[in-house]
């Protein structure tokens, strides 16, 4: 392995469990009730795919939405660092020591992943950052890993990807990428297309995949 591409949320933060929990908090403070299983097919999608959710639930515009989305989660502020996810920092270092090139391919917004990078302390790790905001089409469209490897500039082979969701593996599949699954016990997402599901990022210190 030459090159590790990470996916941000579910992976680096645990920011998909606290994102459902908003969203149902979201509904709620408007007088709907929605159900976990309900937000499920939201794990690594688009914010436009959230917004047209919303717009279709509270029977509004998607501009309307997106307003409405926007104020609350500006009063909703979350601690990424609170939600890093465990041995974060000890695997960057050690692929940095092992002189890994790291990549960072997420269909958030830019300015959400440096957020997120900053408050974790993690920004100065990553060699290429990539947000889906830059594409037309997002995951399970593997046009965002098409186009980070080609920054990066190694054999696919040579690539592994790290994600958390159904979308995000497919994207990666089909892009002929080598992809680990983390599997998170809440989130009820099939990993079975995953070359290797591990339940820790610490595994990726330990498997023999070098």
């Amino acid at each position: 392995m030459k090159a590790i591409i990470f996916d941000m949320d579910g992976v680096l933060i645990n920011s998909e469990v606290k994102y459902q929990e908003l969203f149902m908090q979201f509904f709620k403070d408007r007088g709907v009730f929605i159900e976990k299983e309900e937000l499920l097919f939201l794990i690594g999608c688009s914010r436009k795919t959230e917004d047209e959710f919303i717009a279709s639930r509270l029977d509004i515009s998607v501009e309307r939405a997106q307003d409405l989305k926007k104020t609350f989660f500006e009063n909703h502020k979350v601690d990424y660092l609170k939600i890093r996810m465990p041995y974060v920092l000890e695997l960057l270092a050690y692929l940095k020591n092992n002189e890994i090139t790291m990549a960072l391919a997420s269909s958030s917004p830019m300015d959400n992943i440096e957020d997120v990078l900053k408050q974790c302390e993690i920004e100065t790790y990553f060699k290429y950052i990539v947000s889906g905001e830059n594409f037309k089409r997002t995951k399970p469209d593997p046009e965002i890993y098409e186009y980070t490897c080609k920054q990066i500039g190694v054999s696919k082979d040579e690539i592994w990807v790290v994600e958390d969701s159904e979308y995000g593996i497919e994207a990666a599949k089909k892009a002929g990428l080598k992809v680990m699954g983390l599997y998170n016990s809440k989130l009820y997402q099939d990993l079975t297309d995953a070359n290797l599901i591990i339940s820790s990022l610490k595994q990726i210190m330990e498997e023999d995949i070098w």
